[in-house]
C-alpha cells in the first residue's frame, strides 16, 4: 500500500499519494485540485515571481521557522508536515484585507496585477522569518525573486519599505495579525522567544514509499543509509535524490527519473560543527550557510572572513530559491554542468574547502575541482570542511551578472592570498579560482605559481602576473552567453580589481581607487520623488487615487484567464515546432508523442478546418495571413507545425518535443538581421515611404556620416500568451488574454470556418501586455478553439517562457544610415536618412508607419529627407511592443543629435536646441524645467571633475527629449447600464484593462459627470456579445477614448432623464433613476467612438539622466533620473506618474541588459528563458528617480484635456544609453583616443559592449 504525504494549506490538512505524478509541482496543486489560483505561474523555473507562497515547517532543531518558496520549483510530495500559506490565507474582502495588502494597493504597487500576489507573499514571509526587526535597506534587498514588468518597482518598494524599523513613519502597528506563531492558543508545544519547539519523538525515522501516477517511486527517508538500501532494491540505473529541486531553474528536467528519493529530512546532511574545521552538512540550505557564516564569522577570528563569503552569497539566485535550495543540490548541478558558473563551487574551492562524499561501504574526500570528474553515481556528498584562515589571508570575491539580482554570473572569481606576517606585500600561496569561462577551467595555476614569494604591489609583478594570467585563460563560446573577448577581458580586470580591494591605500594612486568598489556590494538605498497637478474642485476628476481594483490584485482575487477553474474533461495543447531555420516538411510522425499515457492528440494545418491564418485580413491594420502551422514551407527556426493534445499542460509541452519531423533543408546560412538582408539577399528590402526634403541649408561646416542598430525585446509580460476554449450550447466560449476582441473574434471564425454568432469571446482582463496581446494571442487562440472544435472536449493554451520566446515574434530591430551636414552650432542644413525594420519572416504588422510620425521628433525636419524600408529575416514574425516604431524613430533620431554633438564638441543640450521645431515650444518648456530642476550646469562639471580623478569608474550625463505621436484609433464601443433599483451603474466597453487603470479613469469620470459617488460604478469585462467590433487596445489612445465614449453615454442618459428631474423637486440620483423606469425611460446608452472623434497630437517629454560605470567589469548603477513628461491634465496623475515609472525602467532594460542571441549557423534562439533574458528588477532602477508632469498643461484636443502617457515615456529611457555612452568616451579618452572620436554600440550596452568599447588596454592596469 503506498504511503500519503500530507500538509496543511491556509489551516486546512491535506495528504497525496499515488494519485498524483512525478510533474505535479506544489503550484499545480494549488491551482489545479485546491482551486487556489491565487498563486499565479510564469517561468515555471523560479525566475519571475509570481508562485511564491509562505511556508512554516520544523529544522532539523525542532525550530518552527517561516520561509517562502517558489511554488513551482517544489514537488508536491516535497511538502511533508509543511503549513503553506497562499495569498488567499493572507486577507480578503470576506475576512478583511492583510496591511501589506492594503499598503501595496494604496502606494500604486500594482498595475496589471497579476504579479502581485507574488510581491505580498516575499513580504509577508520577510516579515513573519524576521519578526518585523528588518530596516529599509534589508528590504529593499530582498526582493530579487520577484518581477514587475508594470510599475518600475519604486511604488512597490516605497509600499513595503514602510514596514520597517527604520521607516519615517513605521506601519508596524498595524500588523496585529503577522505573529510568528498563529495557533499559540491552541499549540501544545513549548514556547522561547517566540519559537515553537517539537519533541524529538514527534517525528520519526519511518520511510515513506509512494507509487507515483507515471510509474515513479517516490521515498522519503530519514537516514543517509537509506539511500543505499533503496539503490540496491531499485536499481542505479535512474535515479535522483530531492532536496530542494531548485536546480531545474538552471537545467531543465524534461521527465523525472524512475526512481526519486527526498532527502530533505535527512539531519545528517545538516547543521554544522567546529572541530579544526567548519563543517558544514551538504544538505543545508544556503539561507542557512549565509547565516552559519555569518554567525562563525563574528564569533571565530580564524573564521572572520566567512564574512565576505556571506555578502557573495547575497548575489546568489533569490531569497526564495536559497531558502530551499542546497549546497550539495548546487554542487551536483556543476557536476553535471561543468560550464554551470557555480558560486557555491567557486567559493569553496577558492578557500581549500575539502567534500566528504560516502558510497556504501567507503568514504572519500576529495577537493571540488576533483569533484567535477567524478561520476557521482551511487555517491552522496554528506559534508563540506572549510578551513580556518589565519589574519595571514586575505580573501575577495567578485560575481558579474547582467542585473544586480538573481542572474547567474557571467563571470565569477575568488581569490585567496597568504601574505609574508613580516612582509605584507609578499605572497607565500595564492588561490585564484575564475569561473564562467569554459567547462574545464578552474585554478588559474600558472598565476598561483608564479606570484609565489612575490612583492606584489607594484606595477611590474602586476603586469607580469597579468600576461601570465591571460596566457593561460582558456575561454570557450558558450550557448547562450556574452563572448570568450568580454570574459577574457573581465577575468583579468577582476584579478586587478581583487588586488585593488587588497593593496594598502598609500601605495595606490587615488586615481585608481575606484576599480575596487564592487556595485554588486555597496549599492545604498533607492529614493524617489512625483509632482504633479491636481484640482479638488473638481475631484474625482483629476484625483490621485490608487486603482480601484488594486485590493483585489493584491490580495490575488482578481481573475486573469487562466485563473478560470479546470474543467474535468479539460485538456492541454503544445506547440510542436520546426528544429530547422528554413526548408520545407517531407513528413511529420507523432508516433512516439502519441504513445505516451495521457497524450490524446497531434493535429497540423491538415486538420485545420477553416483558414490557416491566425490574423485574419478582414480586420483593419492586419496586412499579411500568418500560418497557424506550416503547411509545407518553415520560415524560422521554431515555426509552429502542429499542436499535441495531452491531459495535462507539462505532458503536452513534453510529448511537444518527441514528434518527429522530417525537412528538406535549405542549406544557406539563415538570414537573421538587417545588414545580412541587405547584403546577401537585397530582394528582401522594400522601400515604404519616402518623405522629401523641403528646405536645404548651404552653411555646411561638417558631414557626418554613420550607421546605427537595435535590436530585439520581448514584452515579457508576467501572463504569458493564454486562451481558454469551451464548447458551449452554440459553438465555443473563448477566453483568451488579448489586447483585441475583434481581432481573436474574427480570426477563430476564419479558422475555424465558422460563424461569428456561434463563437463567444470574453477577456477578463490582462496580466501585462506591452503590445504582445494585440494580435499574437490569436494564434493560441485559434489552435486552442480548433482543437475544442475537433475533439469537442474544453481546451487551455497557456504558453511556457520558452515558447514564448521562441515562437512567437517580438519588438522589431532597427537599422538606421544616414548622411547629414551640420554648421558650427550643429544645426542641420541636410539630412539623407535611412530607416530599416526588420519585420521577421513577413510584413505583417503595420509598425512602419509608427516610425514615420516619429521620426522628426521634436526637431525641425525641414531639410531632412526620410526613406524607411522594411526588411524580411528568417526569424518569427515581430510585433508591436510598447511604442511600436516610434521608440525605434525617436531613438535613432536623438543618436544622430548624440553624434552631432560629439562630432563638433559641442553640449549635446545645446545641440538639440538648435535643432529644435519652434512649433514644439512645450518641449523648450520642459528643457528649462529639467536643466533648472535638474541642476545640470552644476552636475555637469561634478561630473567632469569626477571623470578626472578617476581611473576605473566613469560617470555620464545625458538627456533625451521627444515629441511622441498620439495617432488617431476608431471603433469603440461603450454600453453603460444603469440599474433602477439602487441607481448603480455597469459599464461594458471595448477596451482591456491591461494594468493602465483605464476602468479607474472611466469610474472617475462617469462619477463626475452624473454627480454620483465613485462606489456606484462598476466596469464589467469585454465581452463581443455585447461590445462588438472594437479596435486594439493600445496607442497610449484607448483610455482617453473609452473615456469620452462613457461621458457621452452619461449624457445621453442624463438627457432622457432631464424631463423626470424637472417633475421633482432636487432628487437623490436613486429617486432620480427609479422614477425613470417607472415612467418607462431607457436607462441603458451605448456609444460608439470613431475617427470623427478625436484628433491626432504629441506629447512632448525630458528626461536627464546620470550613470556611474565600471569599466573593469561593465556593470554599471544609475545614480539619477529626472523626467518631465506632458501630460495635459490627467484624470488621474497618480495612475499616470506610475505608467511613467514603469515605461521608462521597460526602456532601462532595452538599453542595458535586455539582450538576446540566436545561434548563427541554425537561426535558433539561445536565450529562451528566464535564466537568460533578464528584465530590469528592483535594484536596477535608478537610485534616485524624480518624475514630475508638466505644470498647469492642458489639452485642448484631448478628452478633459488629457493626454496619452503609458508609452511615450519608454522613449526617453535612452537618455540612460547616452549617459553610458559618455561614461565609455571618457574611459576611451584616458586610454588615448580623442574625446570627439565617435564609436558604434549597437543594441543595448551590455557588460559586454560596455568594457569591450571602453578599450582599456591590459597595460593600464596599474597601482602608481
Amino acid at each position: 500500500m503506498s504511503d500519503k504525504i500530507t500538509f496543511g494549506v491556509n489551516g486546512q490538512k491535506y495528504s497525496v499519494g499515488s494519485e498524483v505524478d512525478s510533474d505535479v509541482s506544489l503550484n499545480d496543486y494549488l491551482r489545479e485540485t485546491l482551486n487556489l489560483r491565487g498563486t499565479k505561474y510564469m517561468c515555471k523555473e523560479g525566475g519571475c515571481g509570481a508562485c511564491i507562497v509562505a511556508v512554516q515547517a520544523l529544522d532539523e532543531h525542532g525550530l518552527l521557522r517561516t520561509f517562502s518558496v517558489n511554488s513551482c520549483l517544489v514537488s508536491i510530495t516535497s511538502c511533508q508536515d509543511w503549513e503553506v500559506t497562499t495569498i488567499e490565507g493572507v486577507g480578503d474582502r470576506g475576512r478583511g484585507y492583510h496591511p501589506i495588502q492594503r499598503t501595496l494597493a494604496e502606494y500604486d504597487g500594482t498595475q496589471c496585477g497579476y504579479c502581485s500576489p507574488g510581491w505580498v507573499m516575499s513580504m509577508y514571509s520577510l516579515l513573519e522569518s524576521s519578526h518585523h526587526d528588518i530596516t529599509q535597506h534589508e528590504i529593499e534587498n530582498s526582493f530579487g525573486s520577484n518581477t514587475c514588468r508594470c510599475t518600475g518597482y519604486r511604488p512597490i518598494l516605497d509600499a513595503f519599505k514602510s514596514f520597517a524599523k527604520d521607516a519615517p513613519k513605521p506601519k508596524l502597528e498595524d500588523i496585529e495579525d503577522l505573529k510568528p506563531c498563529k495557533n499559540k492558543d491552541n499549540c501544545g508545544h513549548t514556547c522561547e522567544k517566540s519559537w515553537c519547539f517539537v519533541n524529538a519523538n514527534d517525528t520519526g525515522n519511518t520511510i515513506k514509499k509512494i507509487y507515483l501516477k507515471d510509474d515513479r517511486i517516490w521515498y522519503r527517508i530519514t537516514q543517509v543509509h537509506d539511500i543505499f538500501n533503496i539503490l540496491d532494491t531499485e536499481g542505479y540505473d535512474s535515479y535522483m535524490l530531492v532536496n530542494g529541486n531548485t536546480g531545474r531553474g538552471v537545467a531543465p528536467i524534461f521527465s523525472f527519473p524512475r526512481v526519486l528519493i527526498d532527502i530533505s529530512p535527512v539531519k545528517e546532511l545538516k547543521g554544522h560543527y567546529i572541530d579544526q574545521n567548519l563543517v558544514v552538512g551538504a544538505g543545508t540550505t544556503l539561507t542557512d550557510l549565509m547565516d552559519i557564516f555569518k554567525t562563525v564569522s563574528h564569533q571565530q577570528v580564524e573564521f572572520a572572513y566567512l564574512q565576505k563569503l556571506y555578502e557573495h552569497l547575497d548575489l546568489v539566485a533569490h531569497i526564495p530559491v536559497r531558502n530551499i535550495g542546497t549546497i550539495a543540490g548546487n554542487l551536483m548541478i556543476k557536476n553535471r554542468l561543468l560550464t554551470f558558473s557555480s558560486d557555491i563551487f567557486l567559493l569553496l574551492e577558492t578557500i581549500g574547502a575539502i567534500l566528504t562524499i560516502v558510497e556504501k561501504t567507503t568514504v572519500h574526500n576529495v577537493t571540488l575541482e576533483d569533484f567535477t570528474l567524478i561520476d557521482m553515481t551511487g555517491k552522496v556528498i554528506t559534508s563540506i570542511s572549510i578551513p580556518p584562515l589565519s589574519g595571514n589571508y586575505e580573501f575577495v570575491s567578485f560575481k558579474i551578472m547582467p542585473r544586480s539580482q538573481n542572474a547567474h554570473a557571467s563571470v565569477n572569481a575568488g581569490f585567496l592570498y597568504k601574505f609574508d606576517p613580516h612582509d605584507k606585500e609578499t605572497i607565500l600561496s595564492a588561490s585564484i579560482v575564475i569561473g564562467g569561462l569554459s567547462a574545464h577551467f578552474v585554478h588559474a595555476r600558472a598565476t598561483e605559481t608564479f606570484l609565489i614569494m612575490k612583492k606584489i604591489f607594484n606595477n611590474s609583478i602586476l603586469q607580469q602576473a597579468l600576461h601570465v594570467l591571460n596566457d593561460e585563460l582558456i575561454v570557450d563560446e558558450i550557448a547562450g552567453e556574452l563572448s570568450p573577448e568580454y570574459r577574457r577581458k573581465t577575468a583579468l580586470g577582476l584579478f586587478y580589481k581583487g588586488l585593488l580591494n587588497l593593496i594598502p591605500e598609500k601605495k595606490l594612486k587615488p586615481w585608481y581607487r575606484s576599480g575596487a568598489r564592487d556595485f554588486r556590494k555597496t549599492r545604498p538605498l533607492s529614493k524617489g520623488t512625483t509632482v504633479f497637478d491636481t484640482n479638488p474642485i473638481i475631484w474625482p476628476i483629476t484625483e490621485p487615487m490608487p486603482k480601484l481594483d488594486a485590493l483585489v490584485q493584491t490580495s490575488g482575487e482578481a481573475k486573469y484567464v487562466n485563473d478560470i477553474p479546470k474543467d474535468p474533461r479539460e485538456i492541454f495543447c503544445a506547440f510542436v515546432t520546426s528544429d530547422i531555420c528554413t526548408g520545407e516538411i517531407e513528413s511529420i510522425d507523432p508516433t512516439p508523442a502519441l504513445k505516451l499515457p495521457g497524450v490524446l492528440a497531434f493535429f497540423s494545418a491538415k486538420d485545420i478546418t477553416g483558414n490557416n491564418n491566425f490574423v485574419s485580413q478582414r480586420v483593419l491594420g492586419q496586412m499579411a495571413p500568418e500560418e497557424i502551422f506550416a503547411e509545407k514551407e518553415v520560415k524560422y527556426y521554431d515555426q509552429a507545425i502542429g499542436v499535441i493534445v495531452a491531459e495535462t499542460e507539462k505532458l503536452a509541452n513534453r510529448a511537444a518535443l518527441l514528434v518527429r519531423i522530417k525537412y528538406k533543408v535549405d542549406k544557406r546560412k539563415p538570414i537573421l538581421t538587417i545588414s545580412e538582408a541587405r547584403k546577401r539577399n537585397p530582394s528582401r528590402v522594400s522601400l515604404y515611404i519616402i518623405i522629401p526634403a523641403r528646405d536645404r541649408g548651404l552653411d555646411v561646416h561638417r558631414i557626418i556620416k554613420g550607421s546605427q542598430d537595435i535590436s530585439w525585446q520581448y514584452h515579457y509580460p508576467m501572463e504569458t500568451l493564454s486562451s481558454i476554449s469551451i464548447p458551449s450550447e452554440d459553438g465555443i466560449d473563448i477566453y483568451p488574454c488579448s489586447q483585441w476582441t475583434d481581432s481573436v473574434h474574427v480570426s477563430v471564425a476564419d479558422a475555424l470556418h465558422i460563424k461569428q454568432n456561434r463563437i463567444n469571446v470574453t477577456v477578463p482582463r490582462c496580466g501585462g501586455a506591452y503590445g504582445l496581446k494585440i494580435n499574437r494571442t490569436n494564434h493560441v487562440a485559434c489552435v486552442g478553439a480548433l482543437v475544442t472544435y475537433l475533439m469537442n472536449r474544453p481546451s487551455r493554451f497557456v504558453l511556457t517562457i520558452q515558447a514564448s520566446l521562441r515562437v512567437i515574434g517580438k519588438r522589431l530591430p532597427c537599422k538606421s544610415e544616414y548622411e547629414l551636414g551640420v554648421n558650427n552650432s550643429g544645426e542641420i542644413q541636410y539630412f539623407e536618412y535611412h530607416i530599416y525594420e526588420d519585420n521577421g519572416y513577413v510584413f505583417a504588422d503595420q509598425v512602419s508607419q509608427f516610425v514615420t510620425t516619429a521620426l522628426k521628433n521634436c526637431y525641425n525636419n525641414t531639410r531632412w529627407e526620410h526613406k524607411i524600408f522594411n526588411v524580411t529575416t528568417d526569424t518569427a514574425s515581430n510585433t508591436y511592443a510598447r511604442a511600436p516604431g516610434s521608440l525605434e524613430g525617436i531613438s535613432m533620431t536623438e543618436y544622430v543629435m548624440e553624434r552631432i554633438a560629439y562630432e563638433i564638441n559641442m553640449d549635446p543640450v545645446r545641440v538639440r536646441l538648435n535643432n529644435l521645431n519652434s512649433q514644439y515650444p512645450d518641449v523648450a518648456e520642459m528643457v528649462q524645467t529639467v536643466l533648472k530642476d535638474g541642476e545640470y550646469d552644476k552636475r555637469k562639471e561634478e561630473v567632469k571633475k569626477f571623470n578626472e580623478m578617476n581611473r576605473w569608474k566613469k560617470r555620464g550625463l545625458r538627456v533625451a527629449m521627444m515629441s511622441y505621436p498620439i495617432s488617431i484609433q476608431m471603433d469603440y464601443h461603450i454600453l453603460l447600464s444603469v440599474y433602477h433599483a439602487d441607481g448603480t451603474i455597469a459599464i461594458k466597453h471595448g477596451g482591456i484593462e491591461i494594468g493602465q487603470g483605464m476602468n479607474t479613469k472611466i469610474i472617475q469620470v462617469v462619477a463626475y459627470t452624473l454627480n454620483i459617488s465613485i462606489d456606484k460604478v462598476k466596469v464589467k469585462p469585454a465581452d463581443v456579445a455585447s461590445v462588438p467590433n472594437n479596435y486594439t487596445t493600445g496607442g497610449s489612445r484607448t483610455s482617453q477614448l473609452i473615456v469620452f465614449g462613457a461621458i457621452k453615454c452619461c449624457q445621453i442618459i442624463l438627457d432622457r432623464l432631464s424631463v423626470v428631474r424637472e417633475s421633482l423637486n432636487n432628487p437623490t440620483w436613486e429617486l432620480l433613476v427609479e422614477t425613470a423606469y417607472n415612467q418607462g425611460i431607457n436607462l441603458q446608452a451605448s456609444y460608439h467612438v470613431n475617427g470623427n472623434d478625436h484628433q491626432p497630437y504629441r506629447v512632448g517629454g525630458v528626461a536627464l539622466t546620470e550613470v556611474e560605470l565600471d569599466i573593469l567589469t561593465g556593470e554599471h548603477e544609475i545614480l539619477r533620473v529626472d523626467i518631465v513628461q506632458d501630460i495635459g491634465t490627467s484624470v488621474n496623475p497618480e495612475l499616470d506618474i506610475g505608467q511613467i515609472e514603469g515605461a521608462f525602467v521597460m526602456g532601462i532594460g532595452y538599453w542595458t541588459h535586455e539582450h538576446m542571441i540566436y545561434d548563427e549557423n541554425t537561426g535558433e534562439l539561445l536565450t529562451d528563458r528566464t535564466w537568460y533574458y533578464k528584465v530590469p528588477l528592483a535594484k536596477d532602477i535608478p537610485l534616485d528617480l524624480r518624475v514630475q508632469v508638466r505644470r498647469n498643461s492642458y489639452n485642448p484636443i484631448g478628452v478633459l484635456g488629457s493626454k496619452g502617457v503609458s508609452e511615450p515615456p519608454i522613449c526617453l529611457a535612452i537618455s540612460v544609453a547616452f549617459a553610458l555612452r559618455e561614461a565609455i568616451a571618457a574611459a576611451r579618452e584616458d586610454s588615448g583616443h580623442h574625446k570627439t572620436e565617435w564609436f558604434d554600440v549597437d543594441g543595448p550596452y551590455t557588460l559586454e559592449k560596455n568594457v569591450l568599447k571602453s578599450d582599456a588596454r591590459l597595460e593600464e592596469f596599474l597601482f602608481t
